[in-house]
């Protein structure tokens, strides 16, 4: 199964890109089901694909919950209906 444009992983640091060879011990069926969900066809492809989206998925949790120290008042503001 190719990796389609919907399910490519977005880059998500914009560091340049540094491979390393590496030994791991892998669950197949956790790859293999990996590799089904990303639409990748190598180990690979799966592995970093993974890991770019639990990275992506760590920075938009701590976006959500960031404290923007909001104050009522600024909150009334943000809440005002504008006209053009």
């Amino acid at each position: 199964m190719a990796m389609t444009e919907l399910h490519k992983p977005r880059r998500i640091l914009r560091q340049p890109r540094t491979t390393r060879r590496v030994t791991l011990n892998v669950d197949e069926a956790l790859l293999e089901n990996a590799k089904e969900l990303l639409g990748t066809d190598s180990m690979t492809e799966a592995i970093n694909g993974a890991l770019e989206e639990y990275v992506s998925l760590q920075m938009r949790l701590r976006a959500v919950n960031h404290d923007l120290a909001l104050t009522p008042e600024m909150l009334d503001e943000i809440r005002t209906p504008r006209t053009f």
